[in-house]
């Protein structure tokens, strides 16, 4: 139900008199919004102007809105304020913290006549000249806006200020801001998503794509600016291509068209800005512009977040829009603007190098160098750099330098002012080794810096511009007239709602003591050098490093890298961007995050290991003395080829050798990408029976790339064979030796059968060796048929085991392993 209400003539309760306030009608109810719910009931929605003078009129618009479960009757909104200016930072920020007393004077007092039920607000419009205000030397000045109810209790208040400049001017301040475009590693592996939200951040809505808006500052504000439009000449290439069935070919005919001019610095209706990207982060938006990806479920209700069901548990994302219109955008908006880009996934850099990860440090930066340059065809400026937090130590300070940075962007921490309550130097010269030449430190603000990465509602938009504003003037107010430079760099993951954002460059332009100056143009103040302390790296940043226990794991990774990288014939190094995404700085307060993070790698890490393999084979028979068996080691990587040692050993060398040896090695210069080779390996055999060969494979120096191997059993039969052979040629000769003794009295056997037919046999003639054969002599082939068993249990004949038997049952047995005739398989058999 709407709420009627109507402003009474307020009364300046000042020495100043009565305010002069037009009675102003509330508008109906309004249901306040979620963002708004809890917060306090008072909503400043609009304070005019951000900075009085003596002839200005104070206007403050905004709701109430009653969030008791009551309804309201009889409640007032009055504007308090002091005729005395605040002295100090300090007493600024114990102001707005409600720290110090609240202002005493009272000026337009609007009461609403209406009841209020619960949940629904009305709005006041409170206007006040600051002549009645009782303002009356430069400085900036409390106010609050308070709603009490009849009895005087109060509701809410939210409290602000007013810089008030009269007819004094403040002194300049040459304002260079840094434009964030960061956010932690999106991936584990160049593959695998650890979340679907960059797709989101990346829109209209969403906190990348609203904050590169914003910075383009190019009249848009709301939607994304409009894609380059390519001229007649690109449009006939497009339409040509697209005429030859290729979507590729008019993509690329498309890539030619020169993005519109955006130089900000030259713009004098824009604030200059210093672009900060991760970059890191602009190779994880081209990848899901370009491709679907796949992103890592979350863990269920209850679940360990860390956990991981196997590498296929992801779910597939389609290509993102999203992606492919911001880096368009942002190729066009960035322009030549200032540039700068941190180490590849903001590494700790003074946690790698104590941890003497100096190689990644150094990888991080090149890295991050070759990223920018491929995703936004532009370079960034290699002598600016941001450290984690605005610190660093010496040793984090010399690698930068090394890298050609020569001005640093740095917190108030990392260069105190001692005991010195002056107004310190933002532009500093540091001391540096004479490898570096001159370096500049730039000391952001740290005040500002905090101020901005508070959490703001929708109500926030005045609030915020009131308190920069009045932060720079008491800057500005302290600097004696001089001017001083400025340096406002908002935290890393900064989400303002897009009004405050844009808001905070309004009043970068429209303040009069703010002079918007590009990052790069601020030079070093020799006269307010020594009010800076040297160098410093505080415990506090120490402490916040990554752990010792996030090092030692990454470690782990490292080293199970290394040794994947070892047997790559191409010296390439696939992983390293996932390594040192895992070293991000980011990962210092989302530690559930980054383990899953770590175990997905660490897993990518075995399974990409493992496409380099040995191919089982069936068992062997080996049916000589010496013999050869085929191995066959695959390479499914696709991307890279090998060079691999394979490592054969006998678990009996006294049975199974290798020409001797109880192991075999051979190096395998390289198998191409998806290929495999055949590697056959020469066998010696001494003892019948079973023996299982044990096979690895090294990397070229003889480290195994697994506890794991594959066991292949050979079965040795050749030696049976010899005894065969040998027997066999006993019993030939004894049957060369038998045989004609056998035939002759085969012989004679015969002839004495032929002479036994007639009747009147012929008298035998007398043999000299008294042998005689008589009639009944037809016996002795019986005789003869039973000598050569007896003869055969005196060694000269066949017995129960003869060769001829065993031959029958061992030859059948006997395999050699298959000739592949140089042609690679899957396997061998006996």
């Amino acid at each position: 139900m709407a709420t009627a209400a109507v402003l009474v003539p307020a009364v300046a309760l000042s020495p100043a008199g009565h305010a002069d306030i037009a009675p102003v009608p509330l508008a109906g109810a309004v249901v306040p919004t979620e963002e708004e719910a809890g917060a306090s009931p008072v909503l400043v929605d609009e304070i005019t102007p951000q900075a009085a003078d003596e002839e200005s009129t104070v206007h403050v618009k905004g709701r109430f809105s009653n969030t008791t479960g009551d309804t309201l009757s009889g409640v007032t909104v009055r504007l308090r304020y002091s005729s005395y200016p605040l002295l100090g930072r300090e007493q600024l920020a114990a102001h707005a913290a409600g720290d110090r007393g609240d202002p005493q004077g009272f000026a337009a007092i609007a009461e609403v006549e209406s009841e209020i039920p619960p949940g629904e607000s009305t709005e006041f419009n409170l206007r006040v000249e600051t002549a009645n205000l009782g303002m009356s030397r430069l400085g900036v000045y409390p106010l609050a806006v308070e709603a009490v109810e009849a009895t005087g209790a109060r509701l809410g208040i939210q409290r602000t200020f007013l810089p008030y400049t009269g007819e004094s001017e403040l002194g300049s301040l040459d304002i260079a801001w840094i434009w964030p475009l960061m956010a932690r590693p999106q991936r584990a592996d160049d593959d695998t998503f650890l979340t679907g939200g960059l797709d989101e951040q990346l829109g209209p809505n969403g906190r990348l794509g609203q904050l590169l808006v914003v910075g383009a500052q190019n009249g848009n504000f709301g939607q994304p600016p409009e894609p380059s439009q390519p001229t007649q000449s690109d449009e006939d290439s497009q339409d040509e291509a697209a005429g030859d069935g290729g979507d590729d070919e008019a993509s690329d005919a498309g890539d030619d068209t020169a993005p519109p001019e955006t130089g900000t610095t030259a713009d004098p209706n824009k604030v200059p800005l210093t672009w900060a990207i991760d970059p890191s982060l602009l190779a994880d938006i081209q990848q899901i512009s370009e491709s679907s990806y796949a992103v890592l479920n979350a863990a269920g209700e209850g679940g360990d977040p860390t956990a991981s069901s196997g590498l296929a548990d992801v779910t597939e994302q389609d290509s993102s829009t999203n992606a492919k219109i911001w880096l368009e955008q942002a190729r066009a908006i960035i322009g030549d603007d200032p540039l700068l880009a941190t180490p590849y996934a903001d590494v700790d850099l003074t946690a790698l190098l104590n941890a003497d990860l100096r190689d990644d440090a150094q990888d991080a930066l090149s890295l991050g160098r070759e990223t920018v340059t491929q995703v936004l065809e532009r370079s960034a400026d290699p002598s600016l750099a941001w450290p984690v937090d605005g610190v660093m130590n010496e040793e984090t300070r010399d690698l930068l330098g090394d890298n050609g940075a020569d001005t640093f962007v740095l917190s108030e921490s990392a260069l105190p002012t001692g005991d010195d309550p002056g107004v310190s130097g933002t532009a500093v010269p540091l001391s540096a080794e004479e490898r570096h030449g001159e370096a500049t430190a730039l000391v952001a603000d740290d005040h500002l810096s905090t101020l901005l990465g508070q959490n703001n509602g929708s109500s926030g938009e005045a609030l915020m511009e009131q308190r920069f504003a009045a932060e720079t003037a008491m800057i500005a107010a302290g600097s004696s007239g001089d001017s001083r430079p400025l340096v406002v760099a908002p935290p890393r993951d900064w989400n303002p709602a897009p009004e405050v954002a844009k808001g905070l460059l309004d009043a970068s332009q429209e303040l009069p003591w703010l002079d918007p100056t590009p990052l790069t143009e601020i030079q070093a103040e020799d006269a307010t050098a020594q009010q800076r302390q040297q160098l410093a790296y505080p415990d506090s940043a120490a402490e916040a490093e990554l752990g010792s226990g996030q090092l030692e794991e990454i470690k782990r990774i490292r080293r199970e890298v290394r040794l994947f990288n070892s047997i790559l014939a191409d010296d390439g190094d696939p992983l390293r961007p996932a390594i040192l995404r895992l070293e991000s700085a980011a990962w210092r307060e989302e530690e559930k995050l980054a383990a899953r993070a770590r175990k997905r790698v660490s897993e990518i890490v075995d399974h990409t290991m493992s496409k380099v393999r040995i191919m089982e084979g069936e068992p062997v028979t080996l049916a000589s003395k010496e013999g050869t068996i085929p191995i066959l080691v695959a390479n499914d990587l696709s991307d890279h080829p090998v060079k691999i040692r394979l490592s054969v050993m006998s678990d009996n060398a006294e049975r199974l050798s290798f020409g001797g040896s109880s192991n075999y090695t051979e190096l395998i210069e390289e198998i191409d990408p998806g290929g495999k080779t055949t590697v056959y390996v020469p066998l010696t055999a001494r003892v019948n029976g079973r023996t299982v060969l044990h096979m690895t494979l090294q990397n070229s120096t003889g480290e195994p790339l697994s506890e794991e191997e594959i066991q292949t059993p050979v079965n040795v039969t050749g030696l049976g064979n010899s005894a065969l052979i040998i027997s066999g040629g006993a019993a030939l000769v004894l049957i060369i030796v038998l045989a004609p003794r056998a035939v002759r009295k085969w012989l004679r056997n015969r002839a004495g059968a032929g002479d036994a037919a007639p009747a009147d046999p012929p008298e035998p003639a007398p043999e000299e060796d008294g042998n005689v054969t008589a009639a009944g002599d037809a016996a002795p082939e019986q005789d003869d048929a039973t000598t050569a068993p007896a003869m055969t249990h005196n060694g000269r004949g066949p017995s129960d085991g003869s060769p001829s038997s065993h031959a029958d049952t061992t030859g059948s047995d006997t395999a050699v392993p298959e000739e592949s005739g140089g042609t690679d398989t899957e396997g061998y058999r006996s």
